[in-house]
Formats: structure tokens, C-alpha cells, sequence
């Protein structure tokens, strides 16, 4: 279980999370929402310590996350896509997801150099998952294309598969609908679901398609200026009168509520 309780973030005197209290249970999707400047990012960004707060603390089980270092996150089983994607252009698809298998299974230089048994088994084992997230996010096709002949959307998609393949148990989305046309939100929304079951692990979603996010989540947090406004189901936050007047409007809300209706992802 993830918590994070009163966490406060500044830069030059803009807060960026102001006094934030967190809770994201294993085995759901929880999402962040709010607009440009909310807060979302810098979030994710404290979580896996890319950002020092001023105060408050970060726990996930049994772990104290800010007594750690970025690079140490990802051995505790938090994993996370980014904003702005940073694939190795000149690799493949699939070797760029074995970059990602590579975080939590690394043999050493000299078992590597020797091809010692370990080594050999850690091949196999990242192969494997390599090939279980290809198969996952239904882009097998893409496998042997190099990165950078790749459209945004797709990269995300890698992006995300990367950090799928490091067996997290806390996944962190960073847009993963970014680039993406409006008509692949709804197959990404129901992946997205799928990932407590199919991978156990609990996702920490953030988006600019609310309708991505409002189907996708069964816990959302609502910010504003770095700070909780509300809390609670999709339905709950949606029709918070706080979360209306502050990001989504009254004429939004209703069109969330309609396109969600049409799609049945009502509930």
C-alpha cells in the first residue's frame, strides 16, 4: 500500500503540493486529476525521488521511499511511463523492453562476460517478460522496428511496456493516452484496468483524457494548486462541486457523464 502524508513540494516559493495526504491500496487503479500546473507530475515525481519535498512522508509497505535514492525505487517495485518519452532510438522495440527486464534482474560483469548460468537464466527470464508485455499491449507487429521510426502514441505505448516488463507491483502512468487519437482511449482504458489482474500491480494513473481516466480508475484524487480538493469513485469526484468549478465545468462534467453513457462505462 502506498501513503503519502503531508507532503509539500516548493520551487522558489510556488507550491507545487501543498500538505498532501495520499493513500492508493494494492490492486487498483488510482488516478490523479487537475489542470496544467496542478500538481499531477510532481507528485509521481516524489514518489519515485525525482523531486525532494520539503516535508511529509512517503511509505510504501513496509518501505520508507524517502530515505531512498531514484535509482533504488525501482528495486522496491515501483516502476513508472514518462511525460516525455526516452526510448534508445537506434534499438528495437523489443530490446527496448528488455532495457526495462534489466533493472531488477542484473547479473554482474563478470557473470555476464562469462556467460555463466545466471546470466544465461537472466536472458530467458527477461525474454520472457519481454515477450508477455508485447503480447499484452497487442504490439507484437512492432517488435523489430527500430524506435525512432515509431508515431508518439506508439512510443508511449513502449514506454509504458518498459516499465511493465520490470514486474512492478506499483506502476505510475505519466499521460499514457499522449499522442494517442481519441478513438484508441477506450481499448487503452480497459489495458489499463487489466493490469491489477494480469500483472499484480497497483497502477497510480495521471491523463488529460478524462474520459481515460474517469473509466479506467476506481480511485481518483482530485488537485488543485497542489492540493486535494476531493477524493473518492469516478462518479463521486466527477460530480464534486469543487472538481466542476475548478477543472472539469458544469458543460464538461456533462459531456463526461453522456460519453460515458454511450461507451457503457457508466459505474
Amino acid at each position: 500500500m502506498l501513503g503519502l502524508r503531508g507532503v509539500s513540494l516548493s520551487f522558489g516559493g510556488v507550491k507545487a503540493i501543498d500538505n498532501l495526504d495520499l493513500d492508493l491500496s494494492d490492486g487498483i487503479v488510482g488516478a490523479l486529476i487537475g489542470a496544467n500546473g496542478a500538481g499531477k507530475t510532481s507528485v509521481l515525481n516524489v514518489i519515485n525521488r525525482f523531486y525532494e519535498p520539503q516535508s511529509g512522508s512517503v511509505q510504501y509497505d513496509d518501505v520508507d521511499i524517502l530515505r531512498l535514492r531514484s535509482h533504488q525505487v525501482i528495486k522496491h517495485g515501483i516502476s513508472r511511463s514518462f511525460q516525455n518519452v526516452a526510448l534508445f532510438n537506434q534499438l528495437t522495440v523489443f530490446d527496448n523492453l528488455l532495457v526495462g527486464a534489466d533493472h531488477i534482474s542484473r547479473p554482474g560483469l563478470l557473470t555476464n562476460l562469462f556467460r555463466l548460468p545466471k546470466a544465461r537464466r537472466h536472458g530467458r527470464e527477461a525474454r520472457k517478460r519481454a515477450e508477455r508485455v508485447l503480447e499484452f499491449l497487442d504490439i507484437s507487429h512492432l517488435r523489430a522496428r527500430r524506435a525512432s521510426e515509431l508515431p508518439f502514441g506508439e512510443r508511449k505505448l513502449v514506454d509504458m511496456g518498459r516499465a511493465l516488463t520490470t514486474d512492478p507491483k506499483l506502476l505510475l502512468l505519466d499521460e499514457p493516452a499522449a499522442g494517442m487519437p481519441e478513438a484508441r482511449h477506450e481499448s487503452l482504458a480497459k489495458l489499463i484496468r487489466q493490469i491489477p489482474d494480469e500483472w499484480e500491480a497497483s497502477v497510480l494513473l495521471i491523463d488529460h483524457s478524462m474520459a481515460l481516466v474517469l473509466s479506467a480508475a476506481s480511485h481518483v484524487v482530485a488537485m488543485d494548486f497542489g492540493a486535494k480538493i476531493a477524493e473518492g469513485s469516478p462518479d463521486e469526484v466527477r460530480s464534486d462541486p469543487r472538481v466542476i468549478d475548478a477543472y472539469l465545468g458544469p458543460q464538461d462534467a456533462a459531456q463526461q457523464d453522456g460519453a460515458q453513457a454511450e461507451a457503457g462505462l457508466e459505474g
